[in-house]
């Protein structure tokens, strides 16, 4: 049994330091004790596609376009689409977990060709890379926002 425990535990340090470069996984399990004296556990398992040498890599993508309108790359957005843009994707970060219901999902533009190189591939992560109001977001199939990078310099100032 030491045998197999070793060979795991030096397993994972050779397979480790790759995996953490790009993807975080982090497991939470919550325990509930009811009234009838059931007990249920909840186990949440939270992956991150955007570690933190990647995330400064996304934000400092849009720093040459911090002084064009919205600061973002020419086109993305015209002024008509960002007076429809979700609020709270305009000033905050989605939190990973938040599913892109239908009536947002036109307002996701999918990444630039030159920033998507910047990410790791999409394919081996099942996601597909958008921009989404002043974020950056991994969306899965079910259109799960897997993670997600809040652009400090975009900004959408929308007279109403």
């Amino acid at each position: 049994m030491k045998t197999i425990t070793k060979a795991f535990g030096i397993a994972s340090l050779m397979v480790l330091p790759v995996v953490a470069q790009v993807t975080e996984t982090t497991e939470t399990t919550e325990t509930t004790e009811h009234e009838d004296g059931s007990v249920t556990e909840t186990t949440t398992t939270t992956t991150r596609t955007f570690d933190p040498a990647l995330r400064t890599k996304v934000v400092s993508y849009f720093d040459p376009y911090k002084e064009e309108r919205y600061g973002l790359p020419p086109g993305v957005y015209t002024d008509e689409v960002v007076t429809k843009i979700p609020t709270a994707w305009r000033t905050t970060a989605i939190a990973p977990g938040v599913v892109v219901t239908e009536k947002e999902r036109p307002y996701l533009v999918a990444a630039p060709p030159k920033l998507i190189s910047l990410l790791p591939p999409a394919e081996e992560r099942h996601v597909k890379y958008y921009v989404a109001g002043g974020n950056v977001v991994a969306v899965d199939k079910e259109y799960r926002v897997v993670d997600s990078v809040h652009i400090p310099t975009v900004k959408f100032t929308v007279e109403e």
